[in-house]
């Protein structure tokens, strides 16, 4: 188990042991839901992005900082069926932010909320040693119903909704110093996949997850939430022909193992389902195994190279 796993269940022994009736999803998924309003359900996340850990100075516009910062809790928020409303901002700034500096960071903070909706309606600053933006974002349901991690069920189909990879290929060039690509787009400016979100609890989906953490992580939060297994065909992961031409020899490791993509990880049962936009099915859901993940290529049992992201190792 890493760090953060570990984290996450000393805060769940001191603090989720007695729930309060009015929270409906805890800790332990994208977002919680709170309201005991059927009809009125908020949906509340945070996420932080810190210098030097998630960006660069070197490579990393300001503008794209306060994108990024608004689009990874947009993109909680949509895996659990819910639309952006409000955030809050916290902003640690070191003596060397200028001014202008300053203002391009709110800059993409306000034209990540033009694109993907929500306004910014408070927060904090303080003095640090390093750039830091923390952010609580509030969203609302499309339906009553939304998603979880813990609803998949064998049978299922494993999909997600678009290519992966794109974005550790793109900050990989970021650090040898390349400029112009689309996977670096993919990097410095994620889309949260908030229309589809839309399209998933209209059609039915119940489990939804992001991938912020890299494609095998994910799956596992998946399998571990639902207490179910996997078995993943390498072949149907979609991965886009920019990935493919720069990393030639590569491109399925990084597919596999890359985080920060944003791309909404689903389960759903395709005998009951059409879904309305495109999406990509990369497996199956099976009954809980001794492995929680089996990685197939064209019919034949295979162990990719795993070397997933963690923050803590």
């Amino acid at each position: 188990m890493n760090k953060e796993k570990e984290y996450i269940n000393i805060i769940n022994k001191i603090l989720n042991k007695d729930l309060n009736e009015d929270i409906v999803v805890g800790i332990g998924d994208d977002a919680a839901i709170i309201g005991s309003n059927k009809n009125n359900k908020e949906v509340i996340c945070s996420d932080s992005i810190v210098e030097n850990i998630h960006f660069k100075l070197d490579y990393f516009s300001f503008e794209d900082i306060g994108w990024k910062s608004v689009a990874i809790n947009s993109s909680d928020l949509a895996a659990m069926g819910a639309a952006p409303n409000y955030f809050t901002v916290s902003i640690g700034l070191p003596d060397h932010i200028s001014k202008n500096n300053f203002e391009q960071l709110i800059t993409g903070m306000k034209k990540c909320c033009d694109s993907n909706g929500g306004f910014i309606v408070g927060g904090d600053i303080v003095k640090s040693d390093q750039l830091f933006i923390s952010i609580t974002a509030v969203g609302s349901l499309f339906q009553k119903n939304f998603l979880t991690r813990d609803s998949a069920k064998p049978g299922d189909k494993v999909a997600v909704t678009g290519n992966l990879g794109d974005s550790l290929g793109g900050l990989n060039l970021l650090l040898d110093n390349k400029k112009g690509n689309k996977l670096i787009n993919r990097h410095l400016r994620p889309q949260p996949r908030i229309i589809e979100s839309k399209k998933l609890i209209e059609s039915g989906v119940k489990c939804c997850m992001d991938i912020s953490d890299g494609l095998h992580n994910d799956l596992l939060n998946l399998c571990e939430s639902s207490k179910v297994s996997m078995e993943i065909n390498i072949e149907k992961i979609p991965i886009s022909n920019e990935l493919k031409i720069s990393y030639p020899d590569k491109y399925t490791n990084i597919a596999i193992n890359g985080g920060e993509d944003y791309e909404l990880l689903f389960t759903f049962d395709d005998s009951k389902m059409k879904l309305p936009f495109n999406h990509f099915i990369i497996g199956e859901v099976v009954k809980k195994a001794t492995s929680n993940i089996l990685y197939k290529n064209k019919g034949k049992i295979i162990e990719p190279k795993l070397d997933p992201w963690s923050h803590f190792e």
